[in-house]
């Protein structure tokens, strides 16, 4: 989904953690550069005076480019039964969340069970990704509606 390379600030020793969410697909990477104590400092115009030539780090702000997007499902297991896309309530008072993560061609990306006392079985796991790729369907087809929309504008 990411090219990591482009997290990089400096080779081995820093880079950038990005955490994603729909509203963020377009992610402007600010320029940085190293202060004395060697902590990153984001390099702007109020700011470049007290840099005292500290070279910066990345060359200028840029964009960090998605290859694929990625689809989430969270789901909640309870005994027999999934419940997907629970509402906060919801979440808040079930014990075990499976937050399944798939990209635009349906490879699992991720899958995340924050702990909880309700094992997530193969077959509930299994049922959560289908969901998953479900959902995903739904949603390319709703995003590129939208993107058709907004070229014919």
């Amino acid at each position: 989904m990411i090219n990591l390379k482009e997290l990089c600030l400096v080779s081995g020793k820093a880079g950038w953690m990005a955490y994603l969410g729909l509203p963020s697909l377009t992610v402007r990477i600010p320029a940085v550069s190293l202060n004395e104590d060697g902590r990153l400092v984001v390099v702007s115009e109020e700011n470049e005076e007290r840099q005292s030539g500290k070279e910066p780090v990345n060359k200028g702000k840029r964009k960090l480019t998605l290859s694929s997007l990625p689809f989430a499902l969270t789901c909640i297991l309870h005994k027999n039964y999934i419940l997907a896309d629970p509402t906060t309530e919801e979440e808040s008072i079930m014990e075990t969340l499976l937050t399944v993560v798939l990209d635009s061609s349906g490879k699992l990306v991720s899958l995340n069970k924050p702990g909880g006392p309700v094992l997530a079985y193969a077959s509930a796991v299994q049922d959560c990704i289908a969901l998953t790729r479900q959902r995903m369907k739904e949603l390319q087809s709703i995003l590129n509606e939208a993107i058709s929309d907004m070229e014919d504008d």
